[in-house]
């Protein structure tokens, strides 16, 4: 098969792949991907990495593709796994005003994380894991730029830290924060919406 018969051979395969996807996913994936977009993405990727497919019969072609799949399937659990990761410190910050460099952005983390530490029961950790995947997915949503803001925020970069990494002035980094902190409110808004909140 030829590098030119990829692409044709591809799009045969997307019922039998978006169905492997299906199975094959797992529930946490699923509900923060739609199979057909992971299948799409499986193709791009292929698309992107290949010139051709040096098996000659369809069961060894397939077999190819799904090991692919697998392994497209894995980097997308691990994404959002380190995405959710971040999301329980990244969360805190959906519910505040301005997080930002000041000691007044420190206590209000401190006070909201307080707040969350005494709060238990079964019906608040479901809440907390759907939280943190909306949390995932708004960051998921931001160009890299903010995301890095965001993550530094929570990772505990203080700005001018940020501001030297980003090669830029202190005001400058104080105000691309603000924005991206804003942005990612309205993305988690935007997650919210999205998933019947």
């Amino acid at each position: 098969m030829n590098a030119l018969a990829l692409p044709q051979w591809l799009a045969q395969q997307h019922e039998t792949l978006t169905a492997f996807v299906r199975k094959r996913a797992g529930k946490l994936l699923l509900r923060l991907e739609m199979a057909e977009d992971l299948a799409q993405g499986i193709c791009a990727h292929l698309l992107a990495r290949c010139d051709a497919i040096v098996a000659s019969d369809d069961a060894a072609r397939r077999a190819w593709l799904y090991v692919a799949s697998e392994r497209w399937l894995s980097d997308r659990r691990d994404h959002w796994m380190t995405l959710k990761r971040r999301g329980g410190e990244v969360l805190r910050l959906s519910f505040g005003s301005t997080a930002g460099g000041s000691a007044g952005g420190a206590d209000h983390l401190g006070s909201v994380r307080a707040l969350a530490a005494s709060i238990t029961g079964p019906s608040t950790f479901a809440v907390r894991r759907e939280q943190l995947a909306l949390a995932a997915i708004a960051l998921d949503m931001l160009l890299p730029r903010d995301r890095e803001l965001i993550t530094g925020l929570c990772e505990g970069l203080d700005l001018d830290e940020q501001a030297r990494r980003l090669g830029i002035t202190y005001d400058a980094a104080e105000r691309a924060r603000l924005r991206a902190l804003d942005r990612f409110r309205r993305c988690f808004q935007l997650a919210r919406g999205g998933h019947g909140g």
